[in-house]
């Protein structure tokens, strides 16, 4: 089977996940862009600091103000805070994580985090693919080439959404060039079953 040139399979040859069939090689994993990562974790650090600064200001601030403070009913409000906050980011860094897209060449392997204990794995056949579309929004985006690539199938799930990759250009040519071979595949197997040699 012809593959699609490129010099970015060297990276998956020992890369392996459950499932993975027989001679099956492994063309692009894909991950959301770091700056995703980076936007959600900025109210973080503003929330971080706001708390930072209550937990090291209360105790002074108290002596100013005519407010009865209980020292542990603070360390317990804050501790709550702070465990939520924690967990706040657990989460978020888990659904960042944990979304991955596996490009084969004999299949694409969706997989998304939906929240702490839900995981929706899905894939497609390269036959399947009947359009593969990208799109990037904003003057960020376009600067650091990362967005969305939606592949149309012809399958149970209507599309896939490779969300905010980078390079969906590159990613979108790869999957257009699988299909193509893909399709091949198919018409040399349907004449070969025509003419009696299978």
């Amino acid at each position: 089977m012809n593959k699609p040139k490129g010099n970015y399979q060297h990276r998956f040859l020992d890369y392996h996940f459950k499932g993975k069939r027989d001679g099956e090689e492994i063309i692009l994993i894909l991950r959301r862009h770091w700056l995703i990562l980076v936007a959600k974790l900025i109210p973080f650090g503003f929330f971080s600091i706001g708390l930072i600064a209550i937990f090291f200001l209360a105790p002074i601030l108290t002596e100013f103000l005519p407010i009865v403070i209980d020292n542990n009913v603070f360390n317990v409000v804050m501790s709550f805070f702070f465990m939520g906050f924690w967990l706040s980011l657990f989460v978020m860094w888990i659904d960042f994580y944990y979304d991955v897209w596996i490009v084969t060449d004999q299949r694409i392997i969706s997989i998304e985090q939906l929240g702490l204990f839900r995981r929706e794995i899905s894939e497609l056949e390269h036959g399947k693919i009947q359009d593969v579309t990208t799109e990037i929004h904003g003057i960020v985006p376009t600067l650091l080439k990362f967005g969305q690539v939606y592949i149309q199938t012809a399958g149970e799930k209507a599309r896939f959404t490779f969300k905010q990759v980078e390079n969906p250009v590159m990613i979108r040519s790869v999957v257009m060039a699988l299909q193509k071979n893909a399709i091949k595949q198919q018409k040399r197997e349907e004449g070969a079953i025509m003419r009696g040699k299978v």
